[in-house]
């Protein structure tokens, strides 16, 4: 008996689709309650992307925005009108033929341009630390 296993591929432009729904219900519900339930959801997706299409040009994009909710719950901070600046930045993109490196860095721009803080992990270093002080 040869059993034949059907593969479902998914594709970054699929589940940029997927994130577009989950944004656009989270911009008309921002600082509401429920908001909680499509920022999970969101950030699952956003997590699938990255493990399902780690070198996906859309996958760069996503998961600069994906930082920018996760760290700290900051998607708790953001309102309504810049969820849906997000989605027709994805939008836009999602309609492009094509995705390089201009596009990608264009998107991240465009991101931290909508107040979104896309590296918020960065560390601060102290600057009253004398580094050329020899160690004794």
């Amino acid at each position: 008996m040869n059993i034949k296993q059907n593969v479902l591929e998914v594709s970054g432009l699929e589940l940029t689709k997927t994130i577009l729904v989950d944004l656009q219900k989270l911009a008309s519900c921002s600082g509401e309650p429920i908001a909680s339930v499509y920022a999970d959801n969101l950030l699952r997706t956003m997590r699938t992307m990255r493990d399902k299409l780690p070198f996906d040009p859309y996958t760069e994009v996503v998961m600069a925005l994906h930082d920018a909710l996760a760290y700290s719950n900051r998607w708790i901070d953001y309102n309504a009108s810049q969820y849906q600046g997000v989605c027709d930045l994805l939008t836009s993109i999602v309609n492009q033929e094509t995705i390089n490196n201009s596009s990608v860095e264009a998107a991240i721009l465009t991101l931290e341009n909508l107040g979104f803080d896309t590296i918020p992990f960065g560390v601060k270093l102290d600057e009253s630390l004398d580094l050329d002080k020899d160690e004794e």
